[in-house]
């Protein structure tokens, strides 16, 4: 079991985590927050040029975002490492991402594991 702290973000405290996202020898670090509400886990494009990956050449799904609008989504197998856990994941990457802050979704992320969200004490509880 491992607890993560909730981050203040914009004058809350969130379930951001900070995670890896590795591609052979390339790795890029950055916040992302937990969304149970989430398919997939979306980052900005710009990340996926930092890891040498052509955003174009991924698995392409439309997807609903929170106000109801239609973004394109790039889908990658890549490693994630979020704490000392280390997935296979998922991972989209989009140039409309608009939320501000990348997001770690249920496919591939969340569903495989028991994550908890703990308010009253601001952690994320996860479940290894």
């Amino acid at each position: 079991m491992i607890k993560i702290p909730y981050v203040s973000w914009r004058g809350r405290y969130c379930p951001l985590v900070e995670v890896q996202i590795i591609n052979q020898d390339k790795i890029v670090r950055t916040l992302a927050y937990l969304d149970t509400g989430a398919t997939y886990s979306v980052f900005h494009a710009d990340f996926a040029e930092e890891l040498g990956l052509d955003i174009y050449s991924g698995e392409r799904k439309d997807i609903t975002v929170g106000d109801g609008g239609m973004i394109p989504l790039y889908l990658f197998e890549l490693k994630l490492i979020i704490e000392q856990i280390h997935i296979d994941a998922l991972i989209g990457f989009s140039d409309r991402l608009g939320t501000g802050i990348n997001i770690i979704g249920r496919e591939g992320v969340l569903d495989d594991y028991m994550v908890c969200f703990d308010g009253k004490n601001r952690e994320v509880i996860w479940h290894v």
